[in-house]
């Protein structure tokens, strides 16, 4: 069982979507005369949402910082460490959301894309988890310490998605499934919990991520419409989506999936077929 409140939280991403939606779930937790001791930093490389989220968390009582970092930077995430520690001196739990998304086949998509997809899926949760492993070990000494990587369905099995292919972002979201349940084997020791989050399609704005993708890797772009659209029409809501993920994590739960009726039973649907599959190969002669 993980206590999420009385906690420091960090939050990548926690300008908008499921990060945002997360930061007023985690502060609506707590009773109004415990909120003070909910602390929450909002990291997202944009600091305009941050600092709006950061003032919708005051009002509900927490304390709460903005900090702008891109995880995809060592600096950064090392800067947004100290930040972290000097404002609240330790990290209970650690919300590694922030991400980015393209639709493309992988013979299609560019070097500098697929770049961008690694950088920032995978290595910059890899940045977060080793910058802030100090302050989740001295958070453990005590008490609660629990990482929270947020992978996606496509981590799990791959559906058949029509116009969708998503093949350089599939193979992200695999390997944060993959370092995760590493990383919850080997941080065991240190009383460290790990916890890897695989939603369906969620009603966020990351069809248009590559709006505010970074110089070195092309520069801002305008995002699909079609994909706002598939977004808007099946996506859950993200509340809802943070519904979930915080009753996972208060369970202790290593796979969270954050999903509706309908959604489980798509993705039950996927991953069986995965693993039939798997199974079958036990089934043939060596």
């Amino acid at each position: 069982m993980v206590d999420i409140k009385d906690s420091v939280a960090v939050i990548t991403g926690g300008g908008g979507g499921i990060g945002r939606s997360l930061a007023f779930t985690l502060a609506n937790a707590c009773p109004i005369e415990d909120r003070p001791m909910t602390r929450i930093v909002i990291a997202d490389m944009r600091m305009e949402p941050a600092e709006e989220v950061v003032h919708g968390l005051l009002d509900l009582g927490v304390q709460a910082k903005a900090v702008c970092c891109d995880i995809s930077n060592e600096a950064e995430v090392r800067s947004l460490a100290r930040q972290t520690e000097a404002a609240f001196g330790q990290v209970n739990l650690l919300f590694n959301v922030a991400g980015v998304n393209l639709i493309g086949k992988l013979h299609e998509t560019s070097a500098k894309d697929i770049e961008w997809l690694f950088s920032v899926n995978v290595f910059g949760m890899c940045h977060m988890v080793r910058f802030f492993m100090p302050l989740l070990k001295r958070a453990a000494a005590t008490g609660t310490a629990h990482i929270v990587n947020v992978s996606s369905g496509f981590g799990l099995a791959v559906p058949s998605m029509g116009p969708v292919q998503p093949s350089a972002y599939a193979g992200t979201k695999h390997a944060l499934v993959g370092l995760s349940d590493a990383m919850r084997k080997e941080l065991q020791p240190d009383g460290i919990g790990v916890s890897v989050v695989c939603p369906g399609v969620v009603n966020t704005n990351a069809w248009n991520s590559m709006s505010f993708r970074q110089e070195r890797f092309g520069g801002p772009q305008e995002g699909d419409v079609a994909s706002k659209e598939r977004i808007e029409k099946w996506g859950q809501n993200p509340d809802e989506t943070a519904q979930l993920i915080l009753s996972g994590i208060s369970r202790g739960d290593f796979f969270i999936l954050p999903l509706s009726g309908a959604g489980q039973k798509s993705m039950r649907t996927e991953i069986e077929a995965r693993y039939t599959e798997l199974r079958g190969v036990f089934d043939h002669d060596p």
